[in-house]
């Protein structure tokens, strides 16, 4: 019997911040609807020969039409934020989201978007969203409050 290569489960994706709202003590972040109406990111598996940043910038303008620049990363002592098979890069925007059909696939993966604050996103999203959302809430805090 010949084994077939297994397909790669790594992915990455974003977590975006809207501009507008990024000084406020409650910034709000690009949340996803999926058509049962939970929450999720933009975000996707890595291609082969792809980078964790290239796969998130890839995946963020394949779902909701944001072109996320180098400019827009917000970097700290901790990101990009590496949980499991998942890595999560922080960015922020001024671009209106537009939920597109996957380019491959043709599906249209999610049902809308809505900016959210954090305990609405992390109240009823993919689980394994929480930590990382909160990872860069916390960061923005810290920044935020003059701690850091």
């Amino acid at each position: 019997m010949i084994m077939e290569e297994t397909e790669n489960k790594f992915g990455a994706g974003f977590i975006v911040f809207k501009k507008s709202t990024l000084d406020s003590e409650k910034p709000l972040m690009l949340a996803l609807v999926q058509h049962d109406g939970v929450y999720d990111i933009p975000k996707g598996r890595t291609d082969k020969g792809e980078s964790s940043l290239e796969t998130a910038k890839r995946e963020c303008f394949e779902e909701c039409s944001i072109i996320m620049r180098d400019e827009d990363i917000i970097y700290s002592e901790d990101s990009p934020f590496v949980n499991g098979l998942l890595t999560t890069f922080c960015g922020v925007t001024s671009q209106e989201p537009m939920v597109t059909k996957n380019p491959h696939s043709g599906i249209l993966e999610h049902a809308g978007f809505e900016w959210v604050d954090e305990e609405s996103f992390c109240g009823n999203c993919l689980s394994y969203l929480s930590l990382p959302v909160r990872h860069f809430y916390y960061t923005h805090a810290k920044v935020y409050n003059g701690s850091k």
